[in-house]
């Protein structure tokens, strides 16, 4: 009986000790469960990390995250077994061999020392890019104890070139801050001075031992206490809106005192520059020096001038007055000439008809004296057939003086007055040949037309004989000099209700630079021998003016001239005052 204690207590150690095993075991399952739980977090928080992270062993890596593989543009199996050289140019920025360095940070990580460094990578394409490199060393692996660490890279490449463009962008506003040819001044939103540059100093005088503060700036730049306190409200309320509205500040005018106690006028202006308001000082003493200069100056030019202008007017308006005495001359001029040719056309048929009358008087006397003495039947017969021979004679003189006058009236009629009024052409044309036969008989030279018949205008028939006369006139004084047989040919057509009148000549044509200067008033080459240089003027005011039309020459030296008229059939509706026939 003396064994059964021995057996219970063997029973009861050997189920304690299982209880004892099973409870270890319970708790290895559940540390091992925690430690896997915990590798999937580090591997789904290393698999989703934006950073290329690299698992080193001798050099080379053994293991990598998909971020690498985006960042290099290389697979997993073309990362595995790559050394950090192989990614990377052959140099490095600071010229040293990609092998070299990267052989040396993996000695001194491996030596247990943290790396942190910027390195040049290569990504698939060739593309070069910069990335920040970290460095640790990690578990060892096996027993053998193979040194392992873990590389970190962060692509800095867009960091590290904004940063550079930053640095490069604060250095050039240094050197235009610097260089800038106005007074600059920098300072803080709440007002206070942070910097100036040279022309501050060289334009105003202060410099930093001089203004340290901005109150001491208000107090030396502004020594007035009341302009002073005005020109620090004005820039508050600026400051206010470029603060808070972010509006630019606007160039206000001031009057600033300068250290060595001279005033000058200041534009001053200013816009917010990060966190800083960069305020300018634009010097326009001279500026409004010259301004006021100028005031002056056109002040007393306006003078001048209105004196000047009226001086003017009162000289045009006598010129004016002048040019239309000259005109109205030269119109009656020609006038007085047409009248004299009349008369001289008139001498002969009315001579004639005097002649005539005078020997019928003597034959009345002698038959008188017949039926006195006893009248015979042949003396009858004679004094009868005397007479009427007489009669036929003296009707014939007075019919073509009595045609002359008619035409020289028509005309005359029609050149002192603008009438409109319904004519033909042809007997327009008809009457002034009549008018101007003793000019052109005197001159020697052939006038001849061919004008249609039946062409009626509506307008005004004095102007356009005026305007013919004046251009046949001024052919027979300029054209004609050596020619053998002058003359001048008028020929007419009408087309789409303008006649086209040309009166071409056979003289000796325009010179070239003569041409553009024809219809100019007093423009003569004949000043003093016949030619006032108004003929063809009124000829280019009469046609474009009052009729309504358009006037060209066309010349060749030595060939002749053509001058074309071209004129509506019915005249613009214009009223046409009586006085303008003297215009």
């Amino acid at each position: 009986m003396s064994w059964v204690p021995f057996v219970a207590s063997a029973c009861l150690g050997a189920g304690l000790a299982s209880l004892w095993h099973l409870h270890r075991a319970r708790q290895q399952r559940r540390q091992a469960q925690s430690v896997n739980q915990q590798m999937r977090e580090y591997r789904a928080m290393v698999e989703n990390t934006n950073d290329a992270v690299l698992l080193m062993e001798a050099g080379r890596i053994v293991e990598c995250n998909p971020a690498a593989e985006r960042m290099f543009g290389m697979p997993h199996t073309a990362l595995i077994g790559a050394h950090p050289a192989s990614l990377s140019p052959q140099l490095q920025p600071g010229g040293g061999r990609s092998q070299d360095l990267a052989n040396a940070n993996i000695e001194r990580a491996l030596g247990g020392e943290p790396q942190r460094f910027l390195w040049e990578h290569l990504r698939c394409s060739g593309e070069a890019f910069t990335a920040e490199v970290a460095l640790a060393p990690a578990f060892q692996r096996g027993e053998v104890q193979v040194p392992r660490f873990v590389a970190v890279l962060r692509d800095v490449t867009q960091a590290r070139r904004a940063a550079e463009a930053l640095q490069v962008s604060e250095q050039q506003f240094r050197r235009l801050f610097e260089l800038a040819p106005v007074p600059l001044a920098l300072t803080t939103q709440q007002g206070q001075l942070i910097d100036f540059n040279r022309q501050w100093i060289q334009v105003l005088g202060y410099d930093r031992n001089d203004v340290p503060t901005m109150s001491q700036w208000w107090q030396k730049a502004y020594p007035d206490p009341n302009y002073r306190q005005a020109v620090q409200d004005i820039w508050n309320k600026a400051i206010g809106r470029v603060v808070h509205e972010g509006r630019e500040l606007q160039q206000t005018q001031v009057q600033l005192t300068c250290k060595s106690g001279e005033v000058r006028t200041m534009r001053v202006g200013g816009a917010l520059v990060g966190d800083a308001i960069l305020t300018s000082y634009i010097d326009v003493t001279e500026l409004r020096q010259a301004q006021q200069a100028l005031q002056t100056l056109n002040a007393e030019l306006e003078q001048r001038v209105s004196e000047r202008t009226r001086e003017l007017e009162s000289a045009i308006d006598h010129l004016h007055r002048t040019q239309d005495e000259l005109v109205r001359s030269e119109k009656l001029a020609g006038l007085g000439s047409l009248v004299a040719g009349v008369a001289h056309e008139l001498n002969t048929p009315i001579g004639n008809a005097v002649i005539v009358a005078s020997t019928l008087a003597d034959q009345q006397r002698r038959f008188a004296d017949e039926v006195e003495t006893g009248l015979r039947r042949a003396s009858l017969t004679r004094f009868v057939s005397e007479v009427q021979e007489g009669v036929d004679v003296m009707e014939r003189n007075l019919r073509r003086a009595a045609e002359l006058i008619s035409g020289f009236k028509q005309v005359a009629v029609d050149q002192s007055s603008h009438q409109r009024r319904r004519f033909d052409l042809k007997e327009i044309v008809h009457e002034l040949t009549l008018a101007l036969s003793p000019t052109l008989r005197r001159a020697g030279v052939a006038f001849t037309h061919d004008v249609l018949p039946d062409v009626t205008l509506d307008s005004y028939p004095g102007p356009l004989g005026q305007v013919i006369m004046n251009v046949v006139n001024n052919a027979v004084v300029h054209a004609f000099g050596q020619q053998a047989q002058p003359s001048i040919a008028a020929s007419g057509q009408v087309s789409g209700g303008v006649l086209t009148l040309a009166l071409t000549d056979n003289g000796c044509g325009i010179p070239p630079d003569h041409l553009p200067r024809v219809f100019d008033p007093f423009f003569t080459t004949r000043l003093g021998k016949g030619g006032s240089g108004l003929g063809m003027h009124i000829v280019y005011s009469l046609v474009t003016e009052l009729l309504g039309g358009s006037v060209h020459i066309d010349s060749t030296v030595g060939l002749g001239t053509t001058v074309t008229l071209r004129i509506p059939l019915q005249a613009p509706s214009t009223e046409a005052p009586e006085s303008a026939a003297h215009a």
